[in-house]
């Protein structure tokens, strides 16, 4: 192998021992401060969670951001050093309250909104009430109409 190549070779083998070893701080500290951003909130008051009930603070996937009135959806990809980089966030409530708002003709500040599970959250508003689901695929998330408004 020409020696121009072989160095090469070495630098693109270490870089990628590099990445995949880095250790990191989890995905809950990643997604912190990319959430204070999102929701021009403090550090200190977001709550963030895994989807899934006891997943580590290290597992990739679908987290809750909450804070100041707000709440996000993120998606983050974790190396198993922990090191998780470039969370994906969504504005869930703004998702739901105006599919809900649509849904059961009522304005957008006339709605409360509670999580009912994971990605099942409840809409009361006007008179009428409904439940959605959010989903996220490669491409965006939608707030789906899981019953019929009441």
């Amino acid at each position: 192998m020409v020696p121009a190549m072989k160095q090469v070779l070495r630098i693109g083998i270490f870089s990628s021992m590099l990445f995949l070893g880095a250790c990191g701080s989890g995905a809950i500290a990643t997604i912190r401060p990319q959430a204070a951003k999102d929701l021009s909130c403090d550090e200190g008051q977001i709550q963030v969670r895994h989807v899934r009930p006891g997943a580590s603070e290290n597992d990739a996937g679908p987290y809750y951001a909450e804070g100041c009135g707000k709440l996000w959806r993120y998606v983050v990809g974790c190396n198993i050093g922990g090191l998780c980089m470039n969370p994906q966030g969504t504005d869930v409530r703004d998702l739901i309250t105006r599919q809900a708002a649509f849904d059961l003709t009522c304005e957008r500040q006339d709605l409360t909104i509670a999580e009912l599970n994971a990605d099942t959250f409840g809409v009361n508003g006007c008179g009428k009430k409904a439940s959605y689901i959010v989903v996220c695929r490669a491409g965006g998330c939608k707030a789906i109409q899981n019953t019929q408004s009441q």
